[in-house]
């Protein structure tokens, strides 16, 4: 009944994987680079860690218990040197055997069990935002091949429409030439641009199957030449502030090293608890009495590092200075932020810029490929010319798709910047 239930599904869902294959935008491959690299497990394992290392500061406030079992010889016995009359001084035995539990309960140390729960969280805060830095730097990689891939597919498109219109003009020049109009000479031109033509398709084909590779090792999907690569179209984020994990793993160290400032101050902070005991021995507390006996204690403890050789001070001073380094720090990295933000705002207007002219620079090399296609059937122009203007045009069009997939890029990388 398993078997048959594996089967059915696999029978179900084959189709629904085949059409999904059929195309993929660039968020599915970037969750598909999450997944693939197990960010999610492992976030996973970090707040698990959290948790154990919340429970386990809990000691510091709940009674501890332990057992102490000890047998004892001694060489000597205690006794009492006093001579009376009738009097028979006791002696305590030279063996002594005892087992007690012994009982230790905090009520006052400073609230270090609090203090401790924090700086433990915020070393998990930094592991998290350490993991946040790695996923952005695969983000970028995907995103990176993505647009390389964009590109290739869109050059062996452009290419492609080259080849068929160079090949309709090659059997239009056939048939001139089988009729004395022209000269074969004209065809070997286009049939060497064919060549040429189909030479760089096979490298871009070649390009694109490294890519796809690549992109598949990030993502561990199974894309194929024939998967469509949906265009991506982000909106610029314009927030102010930057929310980069660098940033934040910055402000976690800022937040741990004020913690620990804090804890530094407990070494000076007195200590209050109960204690106790309870168990057999033989002999109990009454050494002289050689019969096993119950023993149980109840007592209250006071420690107080009243001096400590300003060891405390100096701890708390190079956390103040280690707090200043790391200020510095996040300063300069939001500079650098600030800086390739800049950059990037300008790649943004630069592309936007040129795309509003290259449809009219596309246009004019349209026009001017059909004047030398019939310059070139009259003879008025070489193959030369023609198969050069083909290329000048094929370039144009190329420039627009790839201005087109600059600017989204720039986009992605500008939001990117800003930790969106």
């Amino acid at each position: 009944m398993r078997k048959l239930i594996i089967i059915f599904i696999t029978i179900f869902n084959s189709p629904f994987l085949l059409f999904a294959q059929e195309q993929i935008t660039l968020d599915s491959c970037i969750n598909a680079a999450y997944n693939n690299l197990e960010f999610t497990i492992q976030a996973g394992f970090i707040n698990e860690g959290r948790t154990y290392a919340m429970e386990g500061n809990n000691h510091y406030n709940l009674p501890s218990f332990d057992v102490n079992a000890s047998a004892s010889i001694q060489n000597e016995q205690i006794s009492i040197p006093v001579a009376l009359p009738g009097f028979e001084a006791p002696v305590a035995p030279l063996n002594f055997n005892r087992v007690l539990v012994n009982f230790n309960q905090t009520i006052y140390n400073g609230n270090l069990a609090a203090k401790k729960k924090v700086i433990d969280s915020l070393q998990y805060d930094e592991q998290l935002q350490a993991l946040e830095i790695d996923k952005i730097k695969i983000k970028s990689q995907v995103i990176g091949v993505y647009a390389t891939l964009m590109v290739v597919k869109t050059n062996k498109e452009i290419l492609e429409g080259h080849i068929n219109v160079l090949e309709k003009k090659y059997k239009q020049l056939q048939g001139a030439v089988e009729g004395g109009v022209s000269t074969r000479s004209k065809l070997q031109v286009l049939e060497a641009e064919r060549l040429k033509l189909r030479q760089r398709k096979t490298e871009l084909s070649f390009n694109e199957t490294a890519l796809l590779s690549t992109l598949n090792n990030y993502t561990g999907l199974t894309l194929a030449t024939e998967t469509k690569l949906v265009n991506p179209n982000p909106k610029l984020k314009e927030s102010t502030s930057i929310n980069r994990p660098e940033l934040l793993l910055i402000d976690a160290k800022l937040e741990g090293l004020n913690a620990k400032y804090n804890l530094a101050g407990n070494a000076r902070l007195p200590y209050v608890g109960l204690f106790g005991s309870i168990g057999v021995g033989n002999p109990g507390y009454d050494i002289f009495n050689p019969e096993v006996r119950p023993m149980a204690m109840a007592g209250i403890a006071v420690k107080w590092n009243i001096w400590d050789w300003n060891k405390s001070n100096n701890d708390k001073a190079q956390l103040v200075i280690g707090q200043s380094v790391l200020r510095q720090q996040r300063t300069r990295a939001e500079l650098a932020f600030e800086r390739e933000l800049i950059k990037q705002r300008s790649e943004i207007n630069k592309y936007t810029q040129l795309i509003t002219t290259d449809d009219e620079i596309i246009v004019a090399q349209q026009n001017v490929s059909k004047s030398m296609s019939s310059e070139l059937m009259n003879g008025t122009a070489t193959a030369s010319d023609y198969t050069a203007q083909l290329n000048t045009e094929s370039a144009a069009k190329l420039n627009k798709e790839l201005h087109q997939i600059q600017l989204i890029l720039a986009i992605l990388t500008y939001n990117t910047l800003k930790g969106n």
